[in-house]
């Protein structure tokens, strides 16, 4: 019966780390195998992601500790990204089962871009959809992670309204959702779009702050987006104005 309470946790965690975008390594396995028959009360597990920019690189640390009834559970990962200049910056990302960030997402926030996540508004008291980014303006919190800047439903942030603007073509009509699903994650995404009167091939970022898509091209060179995307811009800079961001401490 114990080898089958083992066998169930055992599996039950690399269901979790490969869920939570880490893989499922031969290696992965065998340090969590490790960990879990040590006799320390927490242990550690070191892996790294190929998802990044060129430039960057991320490493993580999967911090996991045991209960005196023999439980063991994954309660956050530590991810610092390393850039060409060798900058580094790093939070913990907390493992729970309202809002936890994927390790993709972790990618992608420590990158500087948006994701979006069922966050509780602090107004509402409500867990509710809310796009999040990592403010590095401001200084860190007494355990050395970034606030995070929010932006909840009242905010106004329509993903699919933005795509509609931003005038993207898709060779097949399920490709839409799937692209805003992307965009949502915080992801690069390669998609089509009208340029001077031409379809060119691009990628798109999702910047829910002015409610629009940051466009380039192949290359990741910033493209100027067309007048109406510019437009709603300009409006939601003064809308920006009425609308406070909350930070908090996670």
């Amino acid at each position: 019966m114990e080898t089958q309470k083992e066998f169930d946790q055992v599996q039950y965690l690399k269901d979790q780390m490969k869920y939570l975008g880490f893989g499922e390594g031969e290696k992965l396995h065998k340090d969590l195998e490790k960990g879990i028959k040590s006799t320390k009360q927490e242990f550690e597990i070191k892996t790294t992601s190929d998802k990044t920019l060129p430039e960057n690189k991320v490493d993580f640390t999967l911090k996991f500790n045991k209960t005196e009834s023999g439980g063991v559970f994954l309660n956050s990962y530590n991810a610092t990204l390393k850039n060409k200049k060798d900058e580094s910056m790093s939070h913990e990302f907390y493992v729970n089962k309202e809002n936890t960030f994927t390790a993709k997402e972790a990618v992608n926030l420590l990158e500087g871009r948006t994701v979006k996540i069922e966050f509780t508004n602090p107004k509402t008291e409500q867990l509710e959809p809310a796009f999040v980014k990592l403010n590095f303006d401001e200084p860190k919190t007494e355990k050395g992670n970034y606030n995070f800047q929010n932006f909840y439903k009242n905010y106004g942030v329509d993903t699919a309204q933005i795509v509609e603007k931003s005038k993207l073509i898709f060779d097949k009509p399920e490709w839409k959702e799937s692209t805003i699903k992307s965009l949502e994650k915080g992801n690069i995404v390669k998609v089509k779009f009208e340029l001077d009167d031409k379809v060119v091939e691009g990628k798109a970022v999702l910047n829910p702050q002015y409610k629009n898509l940051n466009l380039y091209d192949s290359d990741m060179n910033r493209i100027n987006t067309n007048k109406p995307l510019e437009g709603l811009e300009q409006d939601n800079k003064h809308e920006k104005n009425n609308v406070k961001e909350q930070s908090i401490k996670r």
